[in-house]
């Protein structure tokens, strides 16, 4: 979905979401990563899986949202030879606002997307149009590698110089433990970005807080863009 969204759009970065009152949902907002920043323009990319994101989804060209944003830390961008970047089912979405930016950093960026199955597969003509070398893997072999993201994250760390190499990852918490794993193991700097259910959106409700390394933390004021050596994910 495509919002014309004026000033937020302009001071948005890679990595912050939206918080989107949905009239058919008055009691809770809906968090939505930024999936693509132009002109005064954001677009969101989502799944209908329930109430709300069916009654967004039945929006009219023309309709006007309530919109709180941009919300959160976004991701930190570094100009480093090789960018990694691996993202899991919808966890895709605000990989490619990141990618865009990336690209005007003139470094070698490479993207992983997983998913259960070929059909699940997001984005990836559209990283490829930018310049990004993508590989995909599924579950079930039916498109690209057979098997896990993080199986072809392990083999393109282990040809890159950890001191040339950042890595960037959203998707579910269990993706982003072992990609943070992995990223330990090879002694490579990696920011996550968290899916976590959030409520109020600016860190008043304290719903959405993650055990990290130096105490509790808020992923919808203080993340959801975190240093994966930080977060403690499963703890």
């Amino acid at each position: 979905m495509s919002l014309e969204a004026g000033k937020i759009a302009k001071i948005a970065k890679p990595g912050q979401f939206l918080h989107i009152k949905i009239d058919d949902m008055p009691f809770l907002r809906r968090p939505f990563s930024l999936h693509r920043m132009y002109n005064s323009n954001i677009d969101i990319f989502y799944h209908v899986v329930g109430k709300g994101t069916q009654a967004l989804s039945q929006k009219e060209s023309g309709a006007k949202l309530d919109i709180l944003g941009p919300l959160g830390n976004g991701f930190e961008i570094k100009e480093i030879k090789n960018q990694v970047l691996i993202g899991g089912g919808i966890g895709i979405a605000p990989l490619f606002a990141l990618a865009e930016a990336l690209v005007n950093t003139s470094t070698q960026i490479c993207v992983i997307i997983g998913a259960k199955t070929k059909e699940r597969l997001l984005c990836e003509e559209d990283f490829a149009k930018l310049g990004c070398k993508v590989q995909v893997a599924t579950e079930d072999g039916t498109g690209g590698k057979k098997g896990m993201a993080t199986d072809i994250l392990k083999d393109i760390l282990l040809s890159l110089p950890p001191t040339e190499t950042i890595l960037y990852s959203s998707g579910p918490n269990k993706m982003l433990a072992e990609v943070s794993r992995v990223a330990n193991v090879a002694s490579v700097s990696c920011q996550i970005s968290l899916e976590e259910t959030i409520c109020c959106g600016v860190g008043a409700c304290l719903g959405c807080v993650v055990k990290t390394a130096t105490g509790y933390k808020r992923v919808c004021s203080e993340g959801p863009v975190f240093k994966s050596d930080e977060i403690l994910l499963g703890s």
